[in-house]
């Protein structure tokens, strides 16, 4: 999972850097489950994460993310991170999550973040 996790942390600077979600896309596995605290939609699928990724990017005008611990297994990694910058309205932000990778060393087949919500009070997200 060390080097999922790596690579999946070099696709997620990727994205907000310049945008760019296919290398996060192709981490995931077809039948991949993507899920996001307050939203009870998941996505799936390389498709799903496309969809998934675009719209968390684009609730940001600059975002910057600091991965702060990580607990893993075989099979699964726990990411606990603070994320930093503008909203797309322009306003300054701070909050700190956990996301939960699960794969099989090749491809994340399992995606659940939580986050501390109250960074967006009153934003569309």
């Amino acid at each position: 999972m060390r080097e999922l996790t790596d690579r999946f942390i070099d696709a997620l600077h990727r994205l907000h850097a310049d945008r760019d979600v296919e290398p996060l896309a192709a981490l995931f596995a077809d039948d991949a489950t993507l899920s996001k605290l307050g939203d009870h939609n998941e996505e799936q699928g390389p498709d799903g994460a496309r969809r998934f990724w675009a719209d968390y990017r684009n609730v940001f005008d600059a975002i910057e993310a600091t991965f702060t611990h990580t607990t893993s297994s075989d099979t699964s990694v726990a990411l606990e991170w603070t994320s930093t910058g503008s909203l797309a309205n322009g306003r300054s932000f701070s909050y700190a999550g956990v996301s939960v990778l699960e794969g099989d060393g090749s491809s994340i087949t399992g995606f659940r973040t939580y986050y501390d919500s109250a960074a967006f009070v009153g934003e569309a997200a």
